[in-house]
């Protein structure tokens, strides 16, 4: 079984790639999303920004994997600080390959190997590999870590192995509400009734799914994520309304777009960026306004939302909280699974030094926040960092 590299300015290759990419949508894996060449791209007929390989035994395909390539730099980071960032081509690929289930595990094991190898093998000059969400049962995990002795790559972990949160959407919110434990259930309807009470019964949540409405998103999304220390101290948040714009035109142009913002008194004060691909609801990005941070904002739009989607003919059968976690996730999901996120460099003396340098700050980092938590300081001191930078609101 060989890997091989698609050309999608041919039409053969594209056609093939959108038939495997339809049996990986239907396989009912978690994560399929991944697959849809449409949603990786923007556009099939942009074959610029994709890597496409297939796996072929004899003639049939077994095999896909789908590497989007974009450019984002790796921060080197002391806690939530950043001190340097340095430019990198990430070919991205999210989760496992799709491989056929008729491939035992030692040859899917192999197969990701080959993988690997095939896709290094196209990189340039400070271009890698990173694999975002790959669990790590999977068999591309068993396949990076089982190739410490391969000399031609260097394998970067960025960050801890986490718990990725799901949640089995019941049939009816009534019925989800049952599932929490009885103290996050009473915590979340007392946060919901007090908002509605302290703001004079004036909040409402709305759901963003045409393309009529995108542009009033955008501007109300974006005046909140201005103000989240994601954006002030991280460099995060909603940082291209044009990019942003595109991006949720052509999800409502495919029936995806389902976002939602939180509105108290008529301001916006906390959005959810997301869309439904099939029976799955994707969580892209959150953010809120930390002025209303004490109303317990983002768990209530996060409770609007579910309740929002329960509530549709349409209504999804997983929701997908996206790679990482957090408090907030884990207070609402019901099931996980665990996945790491890690870069794979060609083994340069330049990416060597950026490996030195991205560990040590790591383990700097780390040495710092154990001597600060068992002062009793690692808390108080991330809370003031963040109040600090969300109040460095950046002007519109």
């Amino acid at each position: 079984m060989n890997w091989h590299l698609l050309n999608l300015a041919t039409e053969s290759d594209r056609n093939e790639a959108l038939a495997l990419s339809k049996l990986a949508l239907n396989s009912s894996r978690l994560g399929a999303r991944a697959f849809d060449m449409t949603w990786r791209s923007g556009s099939i007929n942009d074959p610029s920004s994709l890597r496409v390989f297939v796996l072929r035994r004899e003639a049939t395909p077994v095999g896909l994997a789908v590497f989007s390539v974009h450019s984002k730099a790796l921060a080197l980071r002391l806690g939530e600080i950043s001190i340097a960032n340095v430019s990198l081509i990430r070919h991205w690929h999210l989760g496992d390959p799709y491989l056929d289930v008729t491939l035992d595990s030692a040859a899917a094991t192999d197969a990701c190997r080959a993988l690997v190898s095939a896709a290094t093998s196209q990189l340039g000059r400070r271009e890698c590999l990173f694999f975002e969400g790959l669990p790590v049962e999977g068999p591309m995990r068993d396949a990076i870590a089982g190739s410490k002795s391969n000399t031609a790559t260097l394998r970067l972990d960025l960050g801890d192995d986490f718990e990725h949160q799901f949640i089995r959407m019941p049939n009816s919110f009534a019925d989800y509400l049952e599932q929490l434990g009885s103290r996050s259930r009473q915590s979340l309807l007392y946060s919901r009734r007090r908002l509605a009470k302290d703001m004079g019964d004036d909040v409402r949540c709305e759901c963003f799914e045409s393309e009529q409405s995108i542009e009033r998103f955008v501007v109300d999304a974006t005046a909140v994520s201005r103000k989240t220390y994601q954006w002030n101290l991280l460099g995060l948040g909603l940082r291209d309304p044009e990019a942003l714009s595109n991006t949720l035109r052509l999800a409502a142009r495919n029936g995806w777009l389902r976002s939602f913002i939180l509105y108290c008194r008529q301001a916006p004060v906390a959005f959810m960026l997301g869309s439904q691909h099939g029976d799955c609801y994707y969580y892209d990005d959150v953010g809120y306004d930390p002025d209303f941070s004490k109303w317990s904002v983002g768990s209530v739009l996060q409770l609007l939302v579910l309740e929002q989607l329960l509530g549709r003919p349409d209504k999804p059968t997983t929701f997908d909280f996206s790679t990482g976690y957090g408090e907030h996730k884990g207070r609402f999901g019901n099931f996980s699974r665990r996945e790491c996120n890690l870069l794979v460099l060609p083994r340069t003396f330049a990416n060597v030094a950026l490996g030195h340098a991205y560990r040590g700050t790591d383990r700097l980092s780390r040495s710092a926040a154990r001597i600060l938590a068992n002062a009793g300081l690692k808390d108080r001191l991330k809370r003031l960092i963040r109040r600090g930078s969300a109040r460095n609101v950046t002007p519109g």
